[in-house]
């Protein structure tokens, strides 16, 4: 902007300030209030109230002070302040400074949004990551090893032996008819039902010797509580008398039971020493270690009993 330009503008503003200085001075005067009685209602000095009637707006400091002061003159002498206010152009500055309030307001807020998606994101991550531990914890295969009860073992019935005798007589007896048939159709005839009387004895009759059924018989598996056991692992086999809930880990701690047990069954499990043991109700449970009796009765009744075996001092 030229010179010439800046004095007219400059002229402008000092014309206007003038004419709101005189506005707010004449309405004073006709409310009867002397400027010293207006400027302590104002919590004003008499000079800066003067320079505000008398338009030297410079000396009151920047626009927003003046406009502040406007504000306040007219709400004493009950003007309205709008049309004043709206003649008092704002400083560039403090346009440029308002502007960047409104940006860095701006700026901050989206900062703080940001902060708050992030934090949402993360909360949202544990909780999907802690669904999937659980999930894949569940669903992990539950290792339980149960020895039947002797009472459950039933030995296979050992084969029956073919009689010879009656295969090698079926056909040579079918045969000796047909050829009585051939010669005699008649006397065939007649005399086939004494055959087949004859015969049907020998049918439905199977001897079996057994001496010899017993030599035949397979030999019995060897029960799994005599099995050979690896190096480092030992057998644990429980006994319940009442329901009970049991959990065991491994020294590795892979699980090897987690069930509920019923009166009368029985648990085997074979692993790497030392083993966690936990038991709903160990009173109702009786426990071995390598066909040697563990003492659990120390632990108080009614309560969750956690231990080790073999049990540590």
């Amino acid at each position: 902007m030229s010179d010439s330009g800046e004095v007219a503008q400059q002229a402008e503003e000092e014309s206007a300030a003038i004419a709101i200085g005189k506005q707010l001075a004449g309405a004073r005067e006709q409310q009867g209030l002397s400027q010293e009685q207006l400027a302590r209602k104002l919590n004003l000095t008499v000079r800066k109230l003067d320079d505000l009637e008398q338009g030297r707006f410079a000396g009151l400091g920047a626009t927003i002070f003046v406009r502040g002061y406007i504000k306040a003159y007219c709400k004493v002498l009950a003007l309205d302040s709008a049309p004043l206010l709206a003649a008092i152009k704002p400083e560039p500055q403090a346009q440029e400074q308002a502007s960047m309030q409104s940006f860095s307001r701006r700026t901050e807020k989206e900062a703080h949004d940001n902060r708050l998606m992030l934090f949402s994101y993360a909360i949202l991550a544990i909780i999907l990551g802690s669904s999937l531990f659980w999930w894949w914890q569940d669903s992990d295969e539950q290792v339980v090893e149960t020895t039947p009860l002797a009472a459950d073992i039933v030995a296979a019935p050992a084969p029956e032996p073919e009689q010879p005798g009656l295969i090698d007589a079926g056909p040579g007896t079918l045969q000796e008819s047909e050829q009585a048939q051939q010669v005699n159709p008649q006397q065939g005839v007649a005399e086939l039902p004494d055959k087949v009387d004859n015969l049907q004895p020998n049918l439905g009759v199977v001897q079996i010797d057994k001496g010899e059924t017993a030599e035949e018989m397979p030999p019995e598996e060897v029960p799994l509580a005599e099995a050979p056991l690896a190096a480092g692992e030992q057998r644990v086999i429980m006994r319940f008398s009442g329901e009970c809930w049991v959990e065991v880990q491994d020294a590795k701690g892979k699980r090897l039971a987690y069930d509920i047990k019923q009166a009368g069954q029985e648990l085997e499990l074979v692993g790497l020493a030392p083993f966690a043991v936990t038991l709903g109700k160990h009173d109702v449970v009786s426990v071995s270690v390598n066909g040697e009796a563990v003492d659990i009765s120390h632990f108080p009744p009614n309560r969750l009993a956690k231990f080790s075996l073999p049990l540590t001092e």
